[in-house]
C-alpha cells in the first residue's frame, strides 16, 4: 500500500473496545489504522491491550480486515513479543516509535527477515538535527521497499520544547513547520513518503482543513488522525480539483508540448510530470472534486 492509499491513518488505543469494529470497516472510507500499544496505553493497561490485540488477530482469521492494519509496539522487547503472537501475519506492518540513529538499527534487526511493512516515527531530538536525519535516511535505504511512510511525531517533538499545538494555527505556522520541512527535504528526494503529524484539536475542523492543504503543498499525502471525524476532512482535501486534474492529464499526455500555458499558469512536463502523476494517483484513490474541466492550453 502506497502512502497515498493510506490516506488518513487513524490511531486507536489497543484498549479501545471498538478496535475490531474499526478494522472491519466501521468508519466510512477509512483506509488504514494503527493499533497503538505505546503512549496511548498506560503501563498498568498493557496486559489488557495485549489481550485485545491477540483477540483482534484471531478475529481477523474469521473476518479479514477491510483496511490496512498496523501495530505500534511500546518498545523493542514488545515487538519481539508481538512477532510471536498467533496471527501476527494478518497485519500489514508495524509503526516503530521514537526511532533514533541508535535505536533504528536495533528495531530493524527484529524485522529484517520478516515481510511486514514498517513506518518509523521521528519524534525525538534527531528531528532538529539535519545530519541525524540524513543518517536515519541512509539506515532506511536498504529497507526502502518496505517503508510505507516515515511518520512525524509532532506532539512528542513539541514536548521536547515544553510546547503544545495551538488550536488556532496550523503546524506550519509554529515550531513544527521547520521540522516538517527538514524531514521532507531529507527523505522525499530519496524516494520515501512522509506522513503529516496529527492535529489533536478535533473540534477545530477548519484549522485541520487548512493544515491538510499545506500538507499537500509539502507533498505529505497521508496524515495521522486521532478522531473519526477527521478522516472525511483529510480525504476531502486529498481529492484534487478538476482543474488540477485536467492540467495533470495534459502534462502527462504523450504529445504534450515541452512548455505550454494553461489557465494562466506555465506547464513544463519535464519538471511537472512527478506532480501530475501524483495528482492522478490522488484522484484514483480519493476521486476528483468538482465537474470535469478542459485546460485552456496555450502553446508558445
Amino acid at each position: 500500500m502506497s502512502a497515498v492509499e493510506l490516506g488518513a491513518t487513524l490511531y486507536v488505543p489497543a484498549t479501545n473496545p471498538s478496535v475490531t469494529g474499526v478494522a472491519h470497516g466501521a468508519i466510512d472510507d477509512l483506509r488504514s489504522m494503527v493499533v497503538c500499544l505505546e503512549d496511548s496505553v498506560r503501563e498498568d493497561q498493557v496486559p489488557v491491550a495485549l489481550a485485545r490485540l491477540q483477540q483482534l488477530l484471531l478475529d481477523l482469521a474469521e473476518h479479514p480486515a477491510t483496511l490496512s492494519v498496523y501495530v505500534r509496539p511500546r518498545n523493542f522487547a514488545m515487538l519481539t513479543q508481538l512477532l510471536q503472537l498467533e496471527g501476527i501475519g494478518r497485519i500489514e506492518g508495524f509503526v516503530l516509535p521514537k526511532v533514533t540513529t541508535q535505536s533504528l538499527p536495533v528495531w530493524l534487526t527484529a524485522l529484517m527477515h520478516e515481510e511486514h511493512r514498517i513506518m518509523p516515527t521521528i519524534e525525538g531530538e534527531d528531528a532538529f538535527d539535519r545530519l541525524a536525519l540524513a543518517r536515519l535516511c541512509d539506515q532506511l535505504k536498504p529497507y526502502a521497499e518496505r517503508v510505507s511512510a516515515v511518520r512525524i511525531g509532532g506532539n512528542d517533538i513539541l514536548g521536547l520544547l515544553g510546547l503544545r499545538r495551538s488550536r488556532y494555527r496550523t503546524a506550519y505556522d509554529g515550531p513544527l513547520g521547520s521540522v516538517i520541512r527538514d524531514i521532507v527535504g531529507t527523505f522525499a528526494p530519496n524516494g520515501f513518503s512522509v506522513a503529516a503529524p496529527v492535529f489533536e484539536h478535533f473540534s477545530s475542523p477548519e484549522i485541520l482543513r487548512r493544515e491538510v492543504e499545506q500538507d499537500v503543498e509539502h507533498g505529505l499525502l497521508t496524515k495521522t488522525a486521532i478522531h473519526p471525524d477527521q478522516v472525511a476532512i483529510i480525504h476531502s482535501v486529498y481529492r484534487p480539483d478538476a482543474l488540477d486534474m485536467a492540467e495533470a492529464r495534459a502534462i502527462l499526455s504523450n504529445d504534450a508540448p515541452a512548455v505550454f500555458g494553461s489557465n494562466g499558469s506555465m506547464c513544463e512536463p519535464a519538471c511537472h510530470a512527478p506532480w501530475a502523476g501524483m495528482v492522478v494517483k490522488r484522484a484514483q484513490v480519493h476521486g476528483v472534486a468538482g465537474p470535469e474541466q478542459q485546460p485552456d492550453i496555450m502553446v508558445a
